[in-house]
């Protein structure tokens, strides 16, 4: 192994001897090349070891030897957890010594993939009880776990197409119509899937589960992998990084072995480097525009570091043109400035347009990137390069961090390993008993720090603020150590000269030192602060406490941190200084803004820049921690001062978003009572309004669900009602309207599927419609729950019929002969009454997950309720679509407007439903709103052929159960083919409950 560093040697040595000793011998691929007897080299070795060289009065080296000991260097610099502030590099043998690959986790992304299809023989003997044994339940990591089954029939023509198609249908659906045929699987029993198996009209079925993150880079060339702060976006890059470098020196390791959906893309050299260097280089010269030679002579620099490691860059070219190199660039967000950041995507742009063999992945926060949260985000985004973006941990992946966590400081700590078993089952229990703990733990970077507070003190925070709070804690009493005995290194203090002082009491020091590097960011400064900076501010804080020599004990502080790297540590050859990780240093910011002189005017100073907002959440919430709710009270008045204006109404939305990241619960008093009352009133405003785009009027619309949302008939009874005189009304669509559908749909590839949804569609006659009115918003998880607080599920009250009492009794469970989504879990509430996505936790979001019985027992309820005069019920299939089209038959509810994300929560947007109302844009001109998109909404009539006559049968509700009702409106996750007013007509069982469809009211006038 010539040539190779000490470092690297040896550990490589060990490795060699563990797999020759423990594995099988496996043949070697064509394209690798030996490299001095050991070290493999993969793909960017092959052919001649003496590749291109260098003559430039550098000692000439092999092309495999440069990249071999590149390999090298990268394998030991990527190896530790990344959360490496308790373990210097520089410093390794003195603290925790836990390597990524021995805590690493699966991680997955919020799309789904394909997985298994079964069919033919494989689907008469599939067995359907040990597959949901296997697949399904919460203690699944993402690669066993399936989510949606599909279901493909023999006679449904939109069967003959590919995987990738049959992958972007929605998920969610009714599953009664050849549009709509996948389900949750998790609402399937062993007997469903048998029924489905043994029914000769399936002719396959197909199973999809969450997309692992290695499989979402596997399957592109070039990427940008989104997640929010902390979600593990650049530790993916790194555990990438160090198994394609582990594979590439060990011949034995393969690296579809260690990468989940690896195999087609085999060994590749990887090259990981962060962003913002590249944007202080192209910041010296704003005059250009950035292009591939900008990245590559950063690329370069990065390689070949004052001319070292001579012929690495020839190398790592040859293996660019030659398709062997991925590209692994970390952090676009953290470039500061709109002109840098456009740099830097342009001159990735064009590298990549210029060097197609070359594989690249950009990590980016989804804040920065995603133009559904900010419009803005088009002018850096990378043009037609997919997204991948990072699901939140599950409880099983978080239970499996904790046993990989405990067994890996075990493995160099006895006192944890006599405990670790005992320790594991603590913080287990914690995360499963504590709702709080799992949604921090949600976060890869939070996770990891509570589990580093677990192991100092085994109980955990509440909150965030305090979590990085325990940790800041735990680096700070790292100093307080004495170094290693073969040094002259003590504790800190006592080092610098002041014994008797405890650590903690450089926290100030190091809260303004964070304030002042993060005040720095820049294109040209990452979040750096200068040695000659940093020792200022040391001496002046020693001064404070009395130090004897000031600039003496400055300057050995910073020798002490260069020494041992804790909280903060030397970088850049010791010329500055930065903390150990941008969220230690946004949590110290934090505190700095909220210890300001005028803490409310420092934040409101920054409110709009987006690197302040994570400071600004962790002050506050530290502040709410140490009993000072004072100051988030005071900022909330500054921020609801004036809603009338963008800037005013975007700061409403600031203020809930502390509010609800803080608990509103943890605020008590009735000055705090009094802000929601008016912030309510504000997100109100901004909800019904069109000063903000819709993904911020969506976000106002969920904030406001934990505010009482105050706008009339909302969250409470009586619905606001729009009377219909009423009419003669042609329903439906006539044959020139039909073809000119089918036409249109040819340019979304949906032609076949309009022909086939819209034909029952078809009518000549018209109807007369009676007066009647129809309710402004669907029926709200609020309204709905008035029904449950009043005994609405009680068989006995006179709002159920009998047919709905047998339904109510009805053991679904037991029953043979149900479908899945006829098998109810819950009879005392809606099925997806306890989601966070669509329950009660939503009050102001429209009610998901009935049944028609559940909806016509709540129109009969409401009736006795209110003894009002009326008769509520659910509307007329021809009354819905009166009100949808008008006598002008409108296109959509709108008008003639072609539907956007402005106008109608459609095609999976905001990934739910959204609060009633947040598409104002979307009414119709009685303002009548939500009648396209967000949920399918229940009618009495049954389903039948056109002409529609309203005294043939179809709207006698009696003996519902041998009917199937019709649903109309679209929902969340359908195409904007099914927005039109005269959409297509779905149809359920009324006993089917999906968490698409819900219920508008209507009532005679």
């Amino acid at each position: 192994m010539p040539n190779l560093p000490d470092v690297a040697r040896r550990p490589l040595e060990e490795e060699l001897t563990r797999l020759r000793t423990g594995l099988p011998e496996q043949p070697t691929r064509s394209h690798d090349q030996q490299v001095g007897g050991h070290a493999s080299v993969g793909v960017a070795v092959a052919g001649s070891v003496h590749g291109h060289i260098f003559i430039n009065g550098y000692r000439e080296r092999s092309r495999a030897e440069v990249l071999a000991a590149y390999l090298a260097r990268l394998l030991t610099r990527c190896a530790a957890l990344p959360l490496q502030g308790v373990v210097g590099e520089r410093d390794a043998d003195d603290g925790l010594h836990v390597q990524l690959s021995h805590v690493y986790i699966q991680l997955a992304t919020t799309a789904l993939s394909l997985r298994e299809r079964v069919e033919d023989d494989a689907l008469r003997a599939f067995d359907a009880a040990a597959y949901l044994e296997r697949h399904v339940g919460p203690a699944l990591l993402p690669a066993l776990s399936r989510a949606v089954v599909y279901v493909e029939r023999v006679d449904d023509p939109a069967s003959e197409r590919s995987a990738l198609a049959l992958e972007a249908e929605p998920p969610f659906t009714l599953g009664e119509r050849p549009d709509l045929r996948g389900g949750l699987l998790a609402n399937f029993s062993a007997a469903d899937l048998r029924r489905l198996v043994e029914d000769a009209a399936v002719r396959a079925l197909t199973f999809a589960g969450p997309q692992l993150v290695t499989e979402a880079l596997a399957g592109q060339r070039c990427v940008v992998l989104l997640g929010e702060p902390g979600s593990g976006k650049s530790t993916v890059l790194r555990y990438l990084a160090h198994r394609l470098a582990h594979a590439g020196l060990v011949e034995e390791v393969d690296p579809a072995t260690q990468l989940d959906g690896w195999a087609a893309v085999g060994r590749l050299l990887p090259i990981l480097v962060p962003l913002l260097p590249l944007a202080r280089q192209l910041a010296q010269h704003p005059e250009r525009q950035g292009s591939d030679g900008d990245l590559w002579n950063y690329l370069v620099d990065h390689l070949q570091p004052r001319g070292a490691h001579a012929g690495l860059a020839e190398a790592i070219m040859e293996e660019i043109e030659a398709g062997h190199v991925i590209l692994l660039l970390d952090g676009l967000d953290e470039v500061a400035g709109e002109a840098s950041r456009a740099q830097v995507v342009q001159a990735v742009r064009t590298f990549a347009e210029h060097n197609p063999p070359c594989r690249i992945v950009v990590s980016c926060r989804t804040r920065a990137y995603d133009t559904a949260i900010n419009p803005a985000n088009q002018q850096w985004q990378l043009p037609g390069w997919p997204t991948a973006t990072l699901a939140d941990l599950t409880l099983a992946q978080m239970q499996h961090f904790v046993g990989a966590w405990y067994t890996a400081v075990a493995a160099g700590d006895v006192v944890i390993a006599a405990q670790c078993t005992e320790r594991i089952a603590e913080l287990r229990a914690a995360l499963s008993a504590r709702r709080d703990l799992r949604d921090l733990g949600g976060r890869s970077l939070l996770l990891t720090i509570m589990a580093l507070v677990h192991l100092r003190q085994r109980n955990l925070p509440e909150d965030r603020a305090s979590l990085y709070r325990e940790c800041v804690e735990i680096l700070l009493a790292r100093w307080e150590l004495r170094g290693k005995a073969e040094t002259e290194y003590q504790a800190l203090m006592d080092y610098i000269g002041l014994p008797g002082v405890e650590v903690k009491a450089l926290r100030p020091l190091l809260s303004e030192a964070a304030f002042r590097a993060h005040e720095a960011r820049s294109p040209q400064n990452p979040g750096l602060l200068s040695a000659d900076t940093l020792q200022v501010m040391v001496q002046e804080f020693l001064h404070t406490k009395g130090h004897p020599n000031p600039f003496v004990g400055a300057r050995r502080f910073l020798e002490y941190t260069d020494y041992r790297a804790g909280l903060l540590h030397a970088a850049n050859a010791g010329n500055d200084y930065q903390f150990a990780h941008m969220t230690f240093q946004e949590y110290l910011a934090g505190l700095a803004l909220v210890g300001a002189e005028q803490p409310v005017q420092a934040i409101l100073q920054r409110r709009n820049e987006e690197r302040w907002r994570v400071p600004i959440f962790l002050g506050i919430g530290h502040a709410v921690s140490e009993g000072l709710p004072s100051l988030l009270r005071e900022l909330l008045d500054e921020l609801t001062s004036d809603t009338q204006h963008v800037t005013g109404q975007r700061d409403a939305l600031l203020a809930a978003e502390l509010g609800a990241d803080v608990r509103w619960s943890r605020l008590p008093g009735t000055g705090f009572a009094k802000a929601q009352r008016e912030l309510a009133a504000a997100l109100a405003d901004v909800v019904t309004g069109n000063l903000l785009p819709a993904a911020e009027r969506v976000r106002a619309g969920e904030l406001l669900a934990g505010l009482h949302d105050p706008r009339p008939g909302v969250c409470t009874l009586p619905p606001p009602m729009v009377e219909f005189a009423g009419e003669a009304f042609q329903i439906g669509i006539t044959q020139a309207e039909y073809e000119a559908i089918v036409g249109q749909e040819e340019k979304g590839r949906f032609s076949k599927q309009a022909e086939a949804w819209y034909v029952d569609m078809l009518n000549i006659t018209t109807l007369q419609i009676r007066p009647f009115a129809l309710a402004r918003y669907p029926v709200t998880n609020a309204q709905y729950q008035r029904f449950i607080e009043a005994g609405g599920y009680d068989p006995t009250q006179p709002w159920w019929d009998a047919a709905g009492r047998a339904w109510l009794r009805r053991d679904d469970q037991a029953t043979e002969g149900l479908e899945p989504w006829q098998r109810r879990t819950h009879k005392q509430q809606p099925e997806w009454w306890t989601d966070p996505r669509f329950g009660k936790a939503r009050p102001n979001h429209p009610l998901v997950g009935i049944s028609w019985y559940e909806a016509t027992a709540f129109c009969a309820w409401l009736t006795q309720h209110l003894r009002d005069g009326y008769v509520y019920r659910l509307p007329s299939e021809a009354e819905w679509e009166y009100a949808a089209r008008g006598v002008q038959r409108r296109t959509y509810p709108w008008g003639e407007e072609t539907p956007d994300g402005e106008r109608a929560n459609f095609n999976r947007t905001h990934n739910g439903t959204s609060a009633v109302g947040c598409f104002p844009l979307g009414a119709t001109p009685e303002g009548i709103l939500d009648l396209a998109g967000n949920v399918w909404e229940w009618t009495r009539s049954e389903y039948r052929s056109y002409p529609y006559d309203p005294d043939d049968g179809r709207e006698d509700s009696r003996k519902p159960a041998k009917k199937r009702f019709t649903l109309r409106g679209g929902s969340w996750d359908v195409r904007s083919l099914h927005l039109r007013a005269a959409a297509p007509r779905l149809h359920g069982t009324p006993g089917r409950c999906v968490q698409v469809v819900g219920l508008r009211l209507a009532r005679q006038c």
